[in-house]
């Protein structure tokens, strides 16, 4: 760990705290930031797990090489160890709620997989109508009011309401990850439907018409063949055209005229213009260089 990393035993600023298996705090973000020049310089908490509530402001998240404009309303969560900082806007809005990670595995020691689940770094701020952000700020509100009350049963209305707390923050990361997983399927489909078209389209066609056929964007096209094979559209076209000229260049005897006629080009010198930005030569001097090379291979033998 880099020793310019500070840590706390206890909130930002406190290297001094003696963290009991109990420990439980709960506080607004805003009159901290005053006294911190708007910011929390990337720092660690051996034993303490945190989750900071984003209602309203600009927020930027620093936990890795590239810093994180937060969106809000989000939720952060940060297990014990974990480097984080921010930088708050003045007029950003929220809570903090802090306890130990002794208590934290208490609570949930009869439910290890949500244990697991949610002790894990998190940014949420997709939220639903099952889980609202308003109903996850709520419980943290409750468990404040209770914190700083000194009412019967207190412990286990804190258990019960931090139960309820981490039972709905688990069942968001579920939800969110069969969306991704929903989102994968379907970038799938439509880059093996966006594959069978490119078989069947003249050389000219536009990306925008594929999107049309797709009944997708451009845009929603281009990133799905960016996350699929880490190239745009138009880089997949002109490979399987490229691909294809390849193969009537080796494997027939067409002129590339005619080859130019077959890929459905304008004209011969279209098509030479392209196959040369392609592969650095022309159709004639590319099926040259191949039979030059077949032949040395046959010799060889």
């Amino acid at each position: 760990m880099d020793e310019k990393i500070a840590h706390y035993n206890g909130l930002y600023g406190d290297d001094k705290a003696l963290v009991r298996h109990d420990y439980l705090q709960s506080e607004l973000i805003l009159p901290r930031n005053r006294l911190t020049d708007w910011g929390l310089k990337p720092h660690l908490h051996p034993n303490l797990f945190q989750l900071f509530f984003l209602e309203a402001g600009r927020a930027i998240f620093h936990a890795a090489a590239t810093p994180i404009e937060l969106r809000t309303p989000c939720i952060v969560l940060i297990p014990a160890g974990a480097v984080h900082g921010f930088t708050f806007s003045p007029q950003v809005q929220g809570r903090t709620l802090t306890l130990a990670e002794n208590l934290m595995d208490t609570i949930l020691q009869a439910t290890p997989a949500v244990l697991l689940e949610v002790n894990t770094l998190q940014i949420l701020a997709d939220f639903n109508a099952e889980v609202r952000f308003a109903d996850l700020l709520a419980l943290e509100q409750n468990i404040h009011t209770e914190l700083h009350l000194d009412q019967p049963g207190k412990q286990l209305a804190l258990n019960a309401y931090f139960k309820l707390l981490f039972l709905k923050i688990y069942r968001l990361l579920h939800h969110q990850q069969r969306q991704e997983a929903d989102s994968s399927n379907r970038a799938l489909h439509y880059f093996r439907e966006f594959q069978r078209a490119i078989g069947a389209a003249p050389s000219g066609k536009k990306i925008a018409e594929f999107a049309q056929e797709l009944k997708i964007t451009p845009v929603h096209l281009n990133r799905i063949c960016q996350a699929v094979k880490g190239k745009t559209a138009q880089q997949i076209v002109h490979a399987n055209t490229t691909r294809k000229a390849h193969n009537y260049l080796i494997y027939t005897s067409l002129s590339v005229s005619e080859i130019a006629y077959a890929l459905q080009f304008a004209d011969a010198g279209y098509f030479t213009r392209f196959f040369r930005k392609q592969t650095g030569l022309s159709p004639g001097a590319y099926r040259a260089k191949a039979y030059r090379n077949e032949g040395a291979v046959a010799r060889t033998l």
